[in-house]
């Protein structure tokens, strides 16, 4: 007989190890090109592959090269340039997990920035394999030029063999990844962080008609001491992230998809439309009718 199992699993809770796959994606960039980004429901990690630039996040600025890696949160906003003389080529992966991941700790701690450890044109075939699954003219490429690949060239991931496909070789990814930065894991999963805690809980249940209190009552927090340590480690309380995490899931389903205010509204958690509606004139100074016809 052969056989393993688990341990980390008996460890840890599951949801903490769930990792899906949502887009990536690689680019070489031109100088100075740029690129601001809003609040996501998913996380992202670019990979600088080649050349240099900078990012702007959560009020720090970061001056990154090739080698390195920096990581975006879902519900950070903020904002990333191309260097003008040597702009990079970098990679990205953008995947819906639990903020308080091991996997995601393992890589860059509490940082935003790291080194890779990973071999750059390792990477850079791991992505390429990924991205080969709806696109089969990378099958045997090991390098990405865009003089090869012109313009922006996205493929859906649409049938159920493909989804799984690209969800196990972006497994394989992390997982040499992680290999690769054993060096920089921390001596244990996690330690208890209440923000972080309840951040997490937010980012699985802004679609429900959760409050601040369940949340509190969730962690075993009164409300108050929640709401400081949160707007310790984040600089806003909990009914504003959660507020903003809504506001901006609305406003890509508005963009996206045809589906109505009403079936919006109840997706992001409001019982009312009308009351939906208000909140979202107050965030963007636009109804969601509005907000629709001019984006």
């Amino acid at each position: 007989m052969l056989g393993n199992r688990d341990l980390l699993i008996h460890r840890t809770a599951v949801s903490l190890l769930s990792l899906q796959f949502n887009h990536c994606g690689i680019q070489e960039c031109s100088p100075g090109y740029q690129y601001g980004f809003y609040m996501k429901p998913y996380h992202l990690i670019h990979f600088v592959l080649k050349g240099s630039g900078t990012l702007e996040t959560e009020g720090k600025t970061y001056t990154l090269h090739a080698g390195q890696a920096f990581y975006i949160p879902s519900g950070t906003a903020g904002h990333y340039q191309a260097s003008r003389k040597a702009p990079w080529k970098y990679t990205w992966l953008g995947f819906y997990c639990d903020s308080r991941s091991p996997f995601v700790e393992m890589l860059f701690g509490k940082e935003r920035v790291t080194e890779i450890c990973l071999p750059l044109d390792e990477l850079e075939r791991l992505i390429l394999s990924i991205l080969s699954v709806t696109d089969p003219r990378l099958q045997d490429v090991t390098s990405y030029n865009r003089n090869e690949y012109p313009g922006e060239q996205f493929f859906p991931v649409s049938q159920p063999d493909k989804c799984l496909e690209v969800n196990s070789r972006m497994l394989h990814l992390f997982a040499r990844l992680t290999q690769a930065q054993a060096c920089r894991c921390p001596s244990s999963i996690r330690e208890k962080n209440y923000a972080e805690d309840a951040r997490a809980f937010i980012d699985s249940c802004y679609s429900e008609p959760i409050k601040i209190q369940d949340v509190a009552d969730v962690l075993h927090l009164h409300p108050n001491y929640l709401c400081s340590v949160f707007k310790a480690a984040y600089g806003q309380t909990p009914s504003e992230y959660l507020k903003a995490l809504r506001m901006e899931r609305a406003a890509t389903l508005l963009l996206r998809t045809e589906q109505p205010v009403s079936t919006i509204a109840a997706s992001v958690g409001f019982s009312s439309p009308f009351q939906f509606s208000a909140m979202f004139k107050k965030y963007f100074g636009l109804s969601p009718a509005a907000y629709r016809k001019n984006g």
